[in-house]
């Protein structure tokens, strides 16, 4: 395991992390420690040995084994929270009242009258959900070709994102957890679009495919309406194999992302652009996209703004934002209906 840089010039950003659960495991304490902004100071778990074992894998000064005990940490400053989704609310607002710092894990909340509460944290304290391919370049030079003009308006988005879950005992399987597809893989898409077309759509229509025995949603597909003929529609499953794509149709050009969510060694960041009118002689040409981490980006960025280097882009009010879309998403799934995004 790498150790963390060492730079005396920063004044790193001690970290808890709140649960072991994989997505820490595999992702954001490598990235934490990979982040010269970054500095590991405990972990919690409600199991002291997961605690213990965690924290010696990974070189982790102290190791609790309550979430609450790890808020009393004084040297705790910001903590992650990768707790199934229930959890969400409680211990974001709790890691706040105790004056930390927050990045939790999407969906943030389990609902939007849930993220508005995250409103009445302290003053100064930051909380944002953790998207973190918001901070890869590939996304940064997507919304810069859009807003450049030179394709004309986009028109149409389109989004899949799927994975083959066959573990009866995850909690995605469990509907009062906060499981489901719309919740563990739809909130990316949404935020795609909302992204993409940098506004909020109006209406939404959703149907979904539910696993027969926990009710969940292994399934959704969905149009966002964003207005004057502009949409987005999107697939998310549970139950497909692993797939991953976002294309962005203008009115000129396809602009194609093959891996928007999940880049790696086998499927690179890259963005294609055809601007032919031709489908028989449609030529993508390559648009250069930096390889980097997204996860070391995206807690780089979240203890820069702890530190007030830059301002944080993305914080409640986008969260309750995205919350109200997700909402609108179940009530049309529940009614069969196209519903209003209040």
């Amino acid at each position: 395991m790498n150790q963390p840089l060492n730079d005396s010039s920063i004044k790193k950003v001690k970290w808890g992390i709140i649960g072991t659960a994989n997505i820490a495991r595999n992702a954001i304490v490598p990235a934490l420690q990979a982040s010269p902004w970054c500095e590991i100071q405990a972990v919690a778990s409600r199991n002291m040995d997961k605690s213990k074992d965690f924290a010696a894998e990974f070189y982790i000064p102290v190791a609790y084994d309550s979430y609450d005990e790890i808020l009393d940490d004084p040297d705790v400053e910001a903590v992650y929270i990768p707790l199934p989704n229930h959890l969400h609310l409680q211990y974001a607002l709790k890691a706040a009242q105790k004056g930390k710092h927050v990045l939790c894990e999407k969906p943030i909340t389990m609902n939007a009258e849930e993220a508005k509460q995250l409103r009445e944290v302290p003053d100064g304290i930051i909380v944002a959900e953790a998207f973190m391919v918001r901070h890869h370049p590939q996304w940064h030079k997507l919304r810069q070709l859009i807003r450049s003009g030179q394709y004309g308006q986009v028109r149409n988005m389109q989004a899949m994102f799927s994975i083959s879950l066959d573990k009866p005992d995850d909690f995605r399987f469990k509907p009062e957890f906060g499981g489901g597809a719309i919740y563990d893989l739809g909130c990316y898409t949404t935020m795609s679009a909302r992204y993409v077309f940098e506004q909020e759509p109006e209406r939404v229509f959703c149907s979904v495919i539910r696993d027969p025995a926990s009710q969940v949603d292994m399934t959704a597909n969905a149009i966002l309406d964003f207005g004057n003929g502009r949409r987005a529609t999107f697939t998310v499953s549970m139950e497909m194999a692993a797939s991953q794509r976002l294309q962005v149709i203008c009115e000129q050009a396809l602009i194609d992302l093959p891996a928007p969510y999940v880049p790696g060694t086998q499927h690179p960041a890259e963005i294609w652009v055809s601007e032919t009118g031709d489908l028989t002689e449609m030529l993508m040409r390559p648009v250069e996209v930096d390889q980097v981490a997204q996860y070391e980006n995206e807690v780089t960025n979240f203890a820069k703004a702890v530190r007030g280097e830059i301002s944080q882009e993305y914080a409640v009010e986008d969260a309750i934002r995205q919350m109200q879309v997700i909402d609108a998403l179940f009530a049309s799934a529940a009614t069969e209906t196209w519903q209003s995004v209040l």
